[in-house]
């Protein structure tokens, strides 16, 4: 079964190829950001079951991090043209530059994804995968001289039980820092925690069924509001560098017009920012007073 999900994610990945080098249509990148985090996520849940040598994660965390760039590049040109639409005109220069800027970044990124999932280096890796799975073999157990195993070999689901539990002791652990709203590299590691838990939940829902599929739900819901905080994070840093740079004695300043539109964005991302807080913070409320994480430990019994 290990070997079934694994072929499987890695058919599909290298499927979506044509797809993520489509630039007309920036959800192709999008959905193979996203099986290539699954992949990842599931051979760490899978890991403490597997004998070694292990699989090429280190090619695979590659292919994840060049498609997450230019996904951050397609998002923020996004978001920066929806929030030009509602600027006051004069904050416009400044959205335009910041426009010309991450277009040229977009472009970089672009160019990298295309020599990193080249038609080549996608055979290379899926050839070296496959082999790796092919060979793949479970753990077994330590036996004292004679001892014969009487027990049955574990199911999916006792894999499953594993790796959502040490998944959700890892949320529970990180899940206080939602109390303190600019904790922000504690928020964002609250975000990943959510993500795989997600994963983990989402791997192995056919299981246990209908139960699982909800609760999955509900994670998601956590983790976008999560994901939007972490985004607005970003851009205020980033803005916040830009206005520096601008008014720094030993860089050359940039046109007033330009700095009043970093600012109108500022305020903007501010407010954004604010807003998915309380909704993670609701939500959380919920969960404490649903008894959700209790919940999810029971019917991993």
């Amino acid at each position: 079964m290990i070997r079934l999900v694994l072929r499987t994610q890695l058919n599909a990945l290298c499927k979506l190829r044509e797809r993520a080098l489509d630039w007309s249509d920036p959800e192709g990148v999008h959905d193979m950001r996203v099986l290539s985090r699954r992949m990842r996520s599931a051979i760490s849940d899978f890991q403490s079951h597997l004998q070694k040598p292990g699989l090429p994660v280190r090619k695979l965390r590659t292919i994840a991090r060049t498609l997450g760039t230019v996904r951050d590049e397609d998002v923020a040109l996004a978001a920066l043209e929806e929030l030009k639409t509602r600027a006051p005109e004069d904050m416009i220069e400044g959205i335009d530059n910041l426009l010309e800027d991450r277009r040229g970044r977009q472009a970089a990124a672009r160019a990298e994804l295309m020599k990193v999932i080249s038609t080549t280096a996608i055979q290379q890796f899926r050839r070296e995968f496959q082999t790796q799975i092919r060979t793949l073999a479970t753990v077994k157990p330590k036996l004292a001289p004679g001892q014969i195993i009487v027990e049955a070999p574990l199911t999916l689901r006792q894999v499953g039980v594993k790796a959502i539990g040490s998944r959700l002791k890892d949320f529970r652990a990180s899940v206080r820092s939602i109390y303190f709203p600019f904790a922000i590299e504690e928020i964002h590691d609250l975000r990943i925690m959510a993500k795989r838990l997600r994963y983990a939940v989402e791997l192995f829902r056919f299981c246990w069924g209908e139960d699982l599929n909800e609760i999955a739900k509900e994670i998601a819901t956590l983790q976008t509001s999560l994901g939007e905080l972490h985004d607005c994070d970003v851009w205020m840093a980033y803005l916040g560098k830009r206005l520096k740079r601008a008014v720094s004695k030993d860089a050359p300043g940039e046109d007033l017009k330009v700095r009043a539109g970093y600012m109108w964005l500022l305020r903007q991302f501010s407010k954004q920012r604010t807003s998915h807080y309380r909704d993670a913070l609701a939500q959380w409320q919920r969960w404490e007073s649903k008894g959700f994480l209790d919940e999810l430990k029971s019917i991993m019994k």
